[in-house]
């Protein structure tokens, strides 16, 4: 008895009269209310007069394997206020059981912290394992009961937007920097919404954002004494982006220092070793097919742009050019074709490129049959065909000499040697640019120093970034101006333009070369938003989010 008195949620106020087990797996106690003088819940008044007595059932924590169950004898009091409309009153026991509830206060604050780490049917599967016998709808219902902590109004604000449904509707996640705690999320992402919460909590004195136009307006006027920072990242985001726009117009000096690279290479290879030569696939056939489609779209419509010039009608256009009325209207309103055509992102590159060194280490120690080094791919992660690996052996049994049939051969055979990489896009050019150059490989280095050689523009490009990279690095507020200047009046279009956006967010970039607030956290947070999210599959209205996302962080 001792032992189970111990166990009550309440010593002081509840007395264990007898315990009895049913059914083999719940725990039965009968208890009793050792309070004598209570309050009245409407006026207050305190009384020790008994009306009546009467039972309640309350669920409680499981014990070992066993449910438990209170059988719990409370008493019904009269009123000693004769002005109170209450004139009989139940006795109320808040730190056992809320009034009318049917678990225990612990039980509930139980499922509520399963709750907001899990949700719903996550919550429950797990509830169910432990013995709460509870449904996903009453662990939200018992979450949606959780009030939203209170919080200070921050001096430092994380302003970020996210994705209630990507690409359809967003909202805005805000953040103490300070502290890295959420403390709203807002219903969407427009610039009323934000003025609105600025102005209801006055006192913050930095706002650190991205590059949104619309959170700058919303943050000058909600916020107009509050001082704005550019989010780093965005900043070094939006300069890889224009450096990846400035390299497209630019791909032949690209692939020619590739070229010059693959070059060296093989000019610095061994005597006994050669160099594997690649194979033409499909892929390469339907490009140069792509090619000769595209020169010929090109030479209709200046063909088509050139008759319209001179007065000629679409009908008489397309009778010349033995081509359809629709195709002459189409391709006189469009802007003139590019002279290379979009290339899909994968294009030259194998499935096999990641296992090459590996597939070379087995293929110079002699193991040489395609169906062995097939399985020894496959556990690598290897999920290409046999096709595949035979079209890239037989390049590696030309180059040394073999003959195509699987025949032993009893010289020793040089080593081969694989420079080879997937083509060199403007995309890599613009990472190679914004990696730290401590961060670079040797052969990263000398493909960039390549690049520079190759024109002027490119030298002047890879320079400018570079010191806006340095700036932002080592924090350099001082010498960001004349960076800006020589930027805005350099040759090249992009950086005209990324230099004009600058400007445009002048005061806020600055600031970010001049303290060390970023959004950093903010993003952190919103991949964890993400999750809460995805977990709840966008059933969770706005208010359960914001619970489950702020008092979970």
């Amino acid at each position: 008895m001792e032992f189970l008195q111990a166990l009550l949620p309440s010593t002081s106020l509840l007395r264990l009269e007898s315990y009895a087990i049913e059914s083999g797996d719940c725990l039965l106690l009968n208890l009793s209310s050792t309070q004598t003088i209570v309050p009245c819940p409407l006026c207050g008044g305190l009384t020790h007069r008994i009306h009546s007595h009467y039972e309640r059932t309350l669920a409680d924590l499981p014990c070992v394997h066993f449910r438990l169950r209170l059988i719990l004898q409370v008493c019904k009091f009269f009123c000693p206020n004769s002005e109170c409309r209450r004139r009989i009153f139940t006795e109320r026991l808040p730190q056992v059981a809320a009034p009318w509830g049917r678990k225990i206060v612990r039980l509930i604050q139980r499922l509520q912290s399963i709750g907001l780490a899990l949700a719903g049917a996550a919550g429950a599967r797990l509830g169910n394992c432990l013995g709460y016998a509870i449904c996903g709808s009453t662990l939200l219902n018992h979450l949606q009961r959780l009030p939203l902590p209170d919080f200070t109004t921050p001096k430092v604000l994380g302003v970020d937007d996210f994705a209630f449904r990507k690409g359809h509707n967003y909202g805005t996640i805000l953040v103490n920097l300070e502290t890295h705690q959420p403390i709203a999320l807002l219903a969407d992402r427009k610039a009323k919404t934000l003025i609105e919460w600025l102005q209801a909590h006055p006192g913050i004195e930095v706002l650190s954002r991205d590059r949104s136009k619309t959170y700058k307006s919303a943050m000058t006027e909600g916020a107009p004494e509050s001082r704005q920072v550019a989010d780093r990242f965005h900043l070094v985001k939006n300069l890889s982006e224009t450096l990846e726009q400035a390299f497209g117009s630019y791909r032949s000096e690209l692939k020619a220092a590739e070229q010059s690279q693959h070059q060296a290479t093989v000019a610095d290879a061994p005597e006994e070793t050669v160099v594997a030569v690649p194979q033409p696939t499909a892929a390469e056939k339907s490009q140069q097919q792509i090619r000769q489609n595209q020169q010929r779209k090109i030479e209709h419509q200046k063909t088509i742009k050139s008759f319209r010039a001179q007065g000629w009608t679409q009908t008489a256009i397309a009778q010349k050019l033995g081509v359809s009325l629709k195709s002459v209207e189409r391709y006189s309103s469009l802007p003139d074709f590019p002279e290379i055509p979009a290339r899909r992102p994968t294009f030259g590159r194998s499935l096999l490129d990641p296992y090459k060194p590996q597939l070379l280490n087995w293929w110079n120690s002699g193991i040489r049959e395609p169906g062995i080094l097939m399985k020894l791919l496959k556990p690598c992660g290897f999920e290409g065909s046999l096709r595949t690996l035979q079209r890239y052996i037989s390049g590696l049994r030309k180059v040394q000499g073999l003959p195509p049939v699987r025949i032993k051969v009893a010289q020793a055979l040089p080593k081969v040697l694989d420079p080879q990489s997937p083509p060199f896009t403007p995309r890599q050019a613009a990472y190679l640019v914004g990696l730290n150059p401590e961060n670079r490989q040797a052969e990263e280095t000398d493909l960039l120093e390549r690049v520079m050689q190759q024109h002027p523009d490119l030298t002047l490009l890879v320079e400018v970034a570079d010191e806006f990279l340095q700036l932002l690095r080592q924090r350099q507020a001082g010498a960001f101006d004349d960076w800006l200047l020589k930027a805005a009046s350099c040759a090249l279009k992009p950086l005209q333009t990324f230099a004009k956006g600058l400007f445009d967010d002048y005061a806020a970039v600055k600031a970010s070369l001049m303290t060390e607030f970023s959004n950093g956290p903010v993003e952190g947070l919103n991949n964890k938003l993400k999750l809460l999210k995805r977990q709840m599959y966008g059933r969770a209205g706005l208010e359960l989010l914001a619970k489950r996302f702020i008092m979970t962080a």
